[in-house]
């Protein structure tokens, strides 16, 4: 397909846009074909817009997130005049959810019988990094500047798709398409010619600031504000040679299967990646995410390889890492998936030429009231690049790079409406180009995701490795390793080894349902009979404990506890929801900080402890999930403080318990996810401790003395969680009016 290109250049069919999508390396699941698009009838430009207020926007590494709505996206249309781009239709749109639906409006839709998701009269190209802003309401101080174009789209009016399985080269193009006369036959391979000797060393900050900023991370997850973040460090200077010839070098050195190709001529932008990471594929109804997390480098040997293999995951740091993205992925495909169907499909390790990965499936059936559009969106940015929960972590990022990124960790792919097709990767393992023709200045950046356990030295190599085959390929710069330290091997695929560490009791698949399975919906909604209201504190996994309890049969409206209000609407708030939705329970949902930055959150819980959480004279039963669970806890009066053994995030975690409350008939021995850094300390009053840690030190549960209250210090609805199901279906047999009843036989 490189030399597909090279003949359109030479033919004069190409009008200075190109695209390549380009699957590299062993012919598996996710690499069967390459495509090039015919790029030359309309083009969208999403563009930064004038007005971003980036003032009084706190640190998000000490809890402090500004929440709001950016000024609408700039949005202008464009098709080929002359050989030159010329403006048609200018659009201002709120999310980028509007932005695709204006996108889809200049869509051809016409019945195309393939074997692929390919149809032609759909859209392609690049949504930069800097459109997350339109997918997730945030303020933030480092944004582009005005008049930036973030996002490209063209309308593909036909492909030159390569079939690597079948060794199969054809055109699929809209009938009448001057694309259906080339000639595909007698193709040869591209010769890649050597990168030119660089006489400089690309700019980037010093080991040891990167490492600052690692430990700056772990001390704001030490405090509870979040969770994970992916810090990317920046390498940057003027290239020796030309874009194009550093993409060749990427797609020999460093072979992967959502490689691709973009150059904007008009706009002086080009993109060369060797990206192995999907961020979300629409196809036949089914959403499907491709997370990578956790890493390591390439053995000299297989011995070696295998070794690292193991080394991986038996790490609890790494497989933290990978759990709680794959939590954090199942949230977001909850949000357009229908209920009950969402599941961890499975897992494995894919080896790049320098480094090895453990990558797990998710996916989703489509609920028929969400398009494409919602579907890029939902997923954009991905958790493997954002960190958890997202929308804070997205903060930091802002707070730490202290710049826009760009197009790195943004997304090339396509999008037909019409079809009901998407399919995005990630750009990861990524080189930005700008200015041009001559001379070009180049922008690679790495990193990785950082975790309580990570080491700030070992964060700063892993970011080398995974930036060493891109810096090669711009200035032939190695990060600092040589070919022994961090060696070119085969691509491959392998198995997750068995038998060691955490990963023993981990099995993928639908945690399995009844036959029956509840709505979901977000406030404000419709009024649902006999539901749970679940109050989502800004966290990343909210979405997957409703897709619990709705899998379980009982219904689930989710209300924000964010407010940015004092107390009083807080109470009204309360007031209104319970007044309106007469819930038959509630659940105070996780999120990051202390429970004290969600009004609503603490409103309820005290409402609940002080038994005036109540309907029809029944007390509603309650249940806090980790920050829900510490401000029950605060609104009896207990002390909330740093955990003194550690914060612990993403670690499948032996928990006691007595056997009352929601522990009732599970062993008094089980394993549950745990997300905290804090923990409470009991004091005096009407909740008691009925679970703990494996040292018996640290309260992991409470219960009311008396009324339908409980609280855990864990995530029951995680991967990690394997009883983590009855422990929620033993929540929802509780019945307002069977503790009414206790309750008047107390009062007896």
């Amino acid at each position: 397909m490189i030399h597909v290109l090279d003949l359109l250049r030479d033919s004069g069919l190409c009008n200075g846009d190109e695209l390549l999508l380009h699957s590299g390396g062993p012919i598996t699941d996710l690499s069967q074909r390459s495509m090039v698009p015919c790029i030359d009838s309309i083009r969208i430009l999403m563009i930064e817009p004038e007005g971003s207020d980036s003032g009084g926007i706190g640190s998000a590494l000490e809890g402090g997130v500004s929440l709001g709505s950016s000024p609408p996206l700039s949005v202008l249309a464009q098709k080929m005049e002359e050989g030159k781009w010329k403006t048609f239709e200018e659009e201002y749109c709120e999310d980028l959810t509007e932005a695709l639906d204006y996108v889809s409006k200049f869509e051809i839709t016409v019945p195309c019988e393939t074997d692929t998701n390919f149809h032609p009269g759909g859209f392609t190209g690049i949504l930069g990094y800097d459109l997350c802003r339109w997918s997730i309401p945030i303020r933030l101080s480092n944004t582009p500047s005005p008049g930036t174009v973030i996002g490209v789209l063209w309308r593909a009016d036909a492909w030159i798709i390569h079939d690597r399985s079948e060794l199969e080269i054809g055109v699929l193009a809209l009938e009448g398409h001057p694309w259906l006369d080339i000639k595909l036959d007698n193709l040869r391979i591209t010769e890649v010619r050597e990168m030119p000797s660089s006489q400089s060393v690309p700019d980037s900050e010093s080991d040891s600031e990167h490492a600052k900023k690692v430990s700056r991370i772990k001390e704001g997850i030490r405090k509870g504000n979040l969770y994970q973040v992916n810090y990317g460090r920046k390498w940057k200077g003027l290239m020796p040679g030309q874009p194009w010839e550093s993409f060749l070098l990427l797609s020999r050195s460093n072979p992967a299967p959502f490689s691709c190709w973009m150059m904007v001529s008009d706009l002086g932008w080009s993109v060369a990646s060797s990206s192995p990471e999907r961020l979300v594929e629409l196809d036949g109804g089914v959403v499907r995410t491709r997370p990578i997390k956790g890493t390591r480098k390439r053995g000299l040997d297989e011995l070696e390889d295998s070794r690292l293999r193991i080394e991986l995951v038996s790490s609890e740091k790494e497989i933290s890492e990978h759990l709680m993205l794959v939590d954090l992925e199942r949230h977001d495909l909850s949000s357009v998936c229908v209920p009950g169907t969402v599941n961890w499909s499975g897992w494995r390790i894919e080896a790049l030429s320098n480094v090895q990965h453990l990558v797990s499936g998710v996916e989703g059936l489509l609920d028929e009231r969400y398009s494409t559009s919602e579907v890029t969106s939902t997923m954009f940015p991905g958790g493997s690049v954002t960190g958890c929960p997202k929308t804070v972590t997205i903060a930091a990022i802002d707070e730490l790079e202290r710049g826009p990124r760009g197009a790195w960790t943004g997304s090339i792919g396509h999008i037909h409406r019409g079809h009901g097709v998407a399919d995005w990767n990630i750009l990861i393992r990524t080189l930005e180009a700008h200015s041009g023709p001559e001379k070009w200045h180049a922008t690679v950046q790495a990193g990785g995701g950082v975790v309580i356990d990570s080491s700030p030295a070992e964060e700063v190599e892993e970011a080398r490795w995974k930036a060493a085959a891109v810096t090669e390929s711009a200035w032939g710069f190695r990060t600092g390793f040589t070919e022994n330290d961090l060696p070119e091997r085969e691509v491959g695929i392998f198995p997750v080894p068995t038998g060691v560490g955490s990963v023993q009791s981990l099995v993928p698949g639908l945690r399995g349902g009844g036959e029956e399975v509840g709505v979901i919906r977000v406030y404000p909604c419709e009024k649902l009979d006999r539901c749970t209201l679940l109050i989502d504190n800004l966290d990343s996994f909210t979405r997957n404990i409703a897709e619990e309890i709705a899998s379980l049969g009982h219904n689930v409206v989710i209300v924000g506890g964010k407010t940015q209000t004092d107390k009083r609407t807080a109470s009204n708030l309360a007031d209104e929801i319970m007044r309106h939705f007469q819930p038959e329970r509630v659940i105070l949902g996780p999120g990051p900080s202390v429970p004290e930055s969600y009004p609503l959150t603490m409103e309820l819980a005290r409402r609940s402890i002080r038994g005036e959480l109540v309907i029809d004279r029944n007390h509603v039963p309650l249940l806090g999930l980790c920050l829900g669970h510490q401000a029950l806890g605060i609104a009896d009066g207990w002390d909330l403080i740093q955990s003194p053994m550690g914060a612990v995030h993403g670690t499948p975690s032996l928990i006691k318990n007595d056997g009352t409350g929601v522990f009732e008939g599970l062993p008094s021995e089980i394993t549950m996810m745990r997300y905290n850094s804090l923990v409470l300390v009991p004091k005096k009053g009407s909740l008691v401790p009925n679970s703990w840690d494996s040292t018996g030190e640290l309260v992991m549960g409470l219960r009311h003395c008396h009324l339908p209250i409980d609280g855990v210090q864990f995530h029951p609805e995680s991967v990690g969680s394997p009883r983590g199901r009855e422990l929620l279906g033993n929540f929802l047999r509780k019945s307002p009016l069977i503790f009414s009843d206790q309750l008047s036989r107390q009062a007896e």
